[in-house]
């Protein structure tokens, strides 16, 4: 199944019924954003415990021999239990809490050692650990791979679970990273949105399969599978990261990285290929993306793109999370002149709804650092400001706004 609206009202009717699912699929498909996600939707948190960071079973279960006195007043020691501090937070919160749904998501379950998926699985099918009871309210997501080097479940396990086979949706990836997914990434995806998911082209091939006295040959499988190489894939995760460095970096640099040839094993390509295929393998989708930004510059040869680099302050993702005016106010109380001048600066330029934002922005701010006026102008020549964002910031009525309004009402 895809990750979309289907498979979150699949998922929430199996946790209404007490089931847990088992969302199983390639790595860095999105399984722990969507399980965010669906916590979201429901109103509550997830929970997450990668069991592939746990070295043995006794990191899950807590089990500690600990020394204590008997009556007759000699030395012995007994198995105490203490939880994993994420499940011991998602028991807290699920008790404070009791009309909620919390989630807790077991994930890479079975990428792990046999003991440590062993201790998950008896999570799962006695809602214990130790003599610490699961509340009634928690309900169990797990997730792992189907695929590679993983522990095996046996049918006595499998048949605890819905185990839903999950692969990535294109047009949730681009509801989920909105403006914020590159352009060319996603001219690629809207013409390929197959190409969401890939695995790397090997160095070598080989034939698939062996011939008889011929013991050193290998299938295509295993030279996936055997460690040998470390190949990146193109994936969702994988996406979202070369997106955002793509959205950073200079065209011109680009331009130039795609006129640098080097020599990747046997294939002589250009470094621009080489950067792209470290963050998203030797796909197609490289290949692809690349063609797409080789004639993007070529038409426009000063390498602009007709771009804007506006910088997004540090602060600003805690601004844009305020929940009431008070938290807004209280944040920006702590900002310097230039954290206020960025900080008006990219709200101008994001699609949102930043009206409210802009507003108490604009009171607090003085002026524009002289960089961002800068950018300010270009963002304007280029018409790459949001209209209503721009407007509610011109009928602020602030000292900021009113300086430069008679130079900016002009772009509306």
């Amino acid at each position: 199944m895809k990750f979309n609206d289907t498979l979150t009202t699949v998922i929430k009717q199996a946790l209404e019924v007490g089931a847990t699912p088992a969302l199983m699929g390639e790595p860095g498909i999105g399984k722990s954003s969507f399980v965010d996600g669906l916590a979201y939707t429901m109103g509550t948190k997830a929970f997450v415990l990668p069991c592939n960071q746990l070295a043995d079973k006794a990191d899950l279960t807590g089990a500690r021999l600990v020394p204590y006195t008997t009556d007759d007043g000699s030395q012995s020691y007994k198995q105490v239990f203490y939880p994993h501090q994420v499940i011991q937070d998602c028991i807290d919160y699920a008790r404070e809490n009791p009309r909620e749904w919390p989630i807790l998501f077991l994930d890479e379950i079975n990428r792990t050692t046999s003991d440590v998926t062993s201790g998950a699985l008896t999570l799962v099918t006695l809602r214990r650990m130790g003599h610490v009871d699961l509340p009634d309210n928690v309900r169990i997501i797990v997730a792992g791979n189907d695929k590679g080097n993983v522990t095996s479940l046996d049918e006595a396990s499998l048949s605890r679970f819905a185990i839903l086979h999950v692969e990535p949706d294109t047009s949730t990836l681009f509801n989920v990273l909105g403006n914020a997914l590159n352009p060319w990434v996603k001219k690629v995806l809207t013409q390929y949105p197959g190409m969401i998911f890939q695995k790397s082209i090997p160095t070598a091939f080989v034939a698939d399969g062996q011939d008889d006295g011929d013991d050193d040959k290998v299938t295509m499988a295993e030279l996936f599978d055997s460690g040998e190489e470390m190949n990146q894939l193109t994936t969702p995760r994988t996406i979202d990261t070369l997106s955002k460095w793509l959205n950073k970096a200079d065209p011109r640099e680009l331009a130039q990285y795609l006129q640098m040839q080097v020599q990747i094993g046997d294939r002589d390509t250009t470094l621009l290929n080489e950067i792209i295929e470290g963050f998203a393998g030797n796909t197609a989708f490289s290949t692809q993306l690349v063609t797409v930004i080789a004639d993007d510059l070529a038409s426009n040869p000063a390498g602009q793109q007709n771009h804007v680099n506006v910088p997004k302050p540090n602060c600003y993702a805690q601004l844009k999370s305020a929940r009431t005016v008070n938290d807004l106010e209280t944040e920006i109380t702590v900002l310097t002149a230039n954290e206020l001048s960025g900080a008006v600066l990219f709200a101008l330029q994001e699609s949102d709804d930043n009206a409210r934002l802009i507003e108490h922005l604009a009171r607090a701010a003085t002026q524009f650092e002289k960089e961002h006026l800068r950018t300010l102008m270009e963002m304007m020549t280029k018409q790459q400001f949001d209209r209503s964002n721009l407007e509610a910031f011109l009928v602020s009525d602030t000292p900021i706004s009113n300086k430069l309004k008679p130079t900016l009402e002009v772009y509306l």
